[in-house]
């Protein structure tokens, strides 16, 4: 990069503000440095353009990291301070809930929780709130008829009154066989699929390892 004789200031490259104006003073400078980037002589580093393989790489992965923390949903903050108690009773109807759901007896979930006496400090724990939220997209794909009685938005949970509704909702989804079952179910691709291998051949028609079996029996 050109040096300002006088001061020892880094002058602009082009596309940077300032550029034009120092061009004109130091004419000679940026000549000299054009002369040299002509010749093939690496660019000083930190120089528009000089980009290496680990510079792009680290780009990439920056790149990357923030489309990966765009794609985390970020737990609300509340109107005002979370109790303990609400929070830890919501936990406590999750655990239970996700056991009767899923139909094993999954390890519960454990989360700390910075407080300030008996009120939580900022939002909900992000593994108690991911959590909540796969529930929710559960509840979804379930039907919805199941999110007319359960649904719920995990974005839309800023008050000890909506933790209470949450923790309700859990305890009622715990003893809804319909819904159980419905989340028990294979997925619809994966159910069709286990159909069509437990459905015989039609009559007269032979699948390909039928076909090879027959050819081999001739």
């Amino acid at each position: 990069m050109p040096v300002e004789p006088n001061t020892g200031m880094q002058l602009p490259y082009k596309g940077e503000p300032g550029y034009d104006q120092a061009k004109a003073q130091f004419p000679e400078l940026y000549a000299a440095e054009e002369k040299a980037m002509a010749a093939g002589q690496a660019p000083p580093a930190g120089m528009p353009g000089d980009e290496g393989p680990n510079d792009m790489a680290m780009q990439d992965d920056m790149a990357m990291q923030g489309d990966m923390d765009a794609e985390v949903p970020q737990a609300p903050m509340p109107e005002k301070p979370y109790s303990v108690n609400a929070v830890k009773t919501l936990l406590k109807e999750m655990n239970k809930a996700l056991d009767k759901l899923s139909g094993q007896d999954i390890p519960d979930l454990e989360v700390e929780m910075p407080s300030k006496g008996a009120k939580l400090e900022g939002a909900l724990p992000m593994d108690l709130y991911l959590v909540l939220v796969a529930i929710s997209e559960s509840l979804r794909m379930s039907g919805e008829d199941f999110v007319d009685k359960y649904g719920f938005d995990p974005a839309s949970l800023t008050s000890d009154a909506d933790l209470r509704k949450v923790t309700a909702a859990l305890k009622k989804m715990s003893k809804d066989k319909k819904l159980i079952e419905a989340m028990q179910a294979p997925a619809g691709g994966e159910q069709e699929d286990m159909e069509q291998m437990q459905e015989p051949s039609p009559p007269g028609f032979f699948d390909d390892d039928e076909q090879d079996l027959a050819a081999n029996m001739a």
